[in-house]
């Protein structure tokens, strides 16, 4: 089957310094940016050709780079709410009436020892996860206006920085999320079903090098990139275990992933480090050091390259995809810039 190039519709010159990561709010025409430069920006994208930026969050919040962005997912156009993670340590919240009005800082929470890499919000709202260069996962819960924030649970059983974290937003339960790591390893987390401020580890996936990313495709199913420049999907299957009744709910659940050969079988694509993956759950999304943005489809029981672009980002790295529910594809690069393709 031919692989079509991606053809690109858009481009924002976002940042003078690198770009790390953008996030696509759920219902409204926004993509939200950060920097090394310490800045964040939100941009309405409801006109391709005619973009326009909505707002710099720059008041001095974060006094080093800002690495990863988050908008709180929501079905209403009222009270947008955005979490930046900063390498200060600190995460920032940041909300407004509607994305027209003016954007304010709500809330700066401290926990972490150092640079904060990754954060997340679970779907129903109610949870925000942050990792960090300290090894560990922070689960934060918070009220109704994004004002208070507690920690619930610290988990450190990575062995590494933590890299990334993401929460289960393909249906089923809301409540379970991945992390990638230093530590050549990636977990899955699940919220004790008695105790909701216990999480435990139901599985974890070793690989030969650091997992820079991973995403959901579906409740039952994971993809994730490393540094060997690899893809991989991995899928959960059902295993009969006899519980004991004595044995506390938090090391009942084992589960067992197995890799995908369906999608192993595509290949290795990239040359180097892939940092992202995204998946609308129909589609997945690679991205990386060598600058090729690679899109893998599904068709029937097997996974096809459908689309690629080489070079998108010029000379420079990928550092993140996001694919919308049309298949457009959302990334960014060393290069400062946000690029829209289809």
């Amino acid at each position: 089957m031919t692989v079509s190039e991606l053809n690109l519709i858009g481009s924002i010159e976002a940042h003078e310094e690198p770009t790390w990561c953008i996030s696509l709010h759920a219902t409204l025409p926004l993509v939200a940016t950060c920097s090394s430069d310490k800045t964040s920006k939100i941009y309405d994208i409801s006109e391709i050709t005619n973009i326009k930026e909505v707002k710099v969050l720059d008041e001095q919040t974060h006094n080093k780079t800002i690495r990863s962005v988050s908008f709180k997912p929501s079905m209403s156009e009222e009270y947008p709410t955005l979490a930046l993670g900063s390498f200060d340590a600190t995460c920032s919240i940041w909300g407004a009436d509607n994305y027209r009005s003016d954007w304010e800082l709500l809330a700066v929470i401290e926990g972490h020892e150092n640079e904060v890499k990754c954060i997340d919000w679970s779907m129903d709202g109610k949870y925000l996860a942050s990792c960090a260069r300290d090894k560990t996962i922070w689960v934060w819960e918070t009220d109704e206006m994004n004002e208070e924030f507690e920690c619930i649970a610290v988990l450190s059983e990575h062995e590494g920085d933590v890299k990334f974290v993401k929460w289960n937003d393909k249906g089923g339960d809301a409540h379970m999320f991945i992390s990638c790591s230093y530590d050549d390893t990636l977990r899955v987390w699940r919220q004790d079903s008695y105790d909701e401020d216990e999480w435990q580890c139901v599985a974890m996936m070793r690989f030969e090098g650091t997992v820079w990313g991973a995403t959901w495709v579906n409740d039952r199913s994971i993809a994730c990139c490393t540094d060997e420049g690899e893809v991989f999907v991995y899928e959960r299957i059902d295993v009969e275990r006899e519980e004991d009744e004595n044995v506390p709910s938090t090391i009942k659940k084992v589960e067992e992933w197995v890799v995908d050969n369906n999608f192993k079988s595509v290949g290795k694509i990239h040359e180097g480090s892939v940092y992202s993956v995204d998946s609308n759950g129909k589609k997945i999304v690679s991205g990386g050091r060598d600058g090729v943005i690679c899109v893998y489809e599904r068709v029937g029981d097997k996974w096809i390259i459908s689309n690629m672009k080489r070079l998108s980002h010029g000379m420079k790295e990928v550092n993140c995809v996001r694919l919308r529910e049309d298949g457009v594809v959302v990334s960014c690069g060393d290069d400062g810039f946000v690029k829209i393709w289809e």
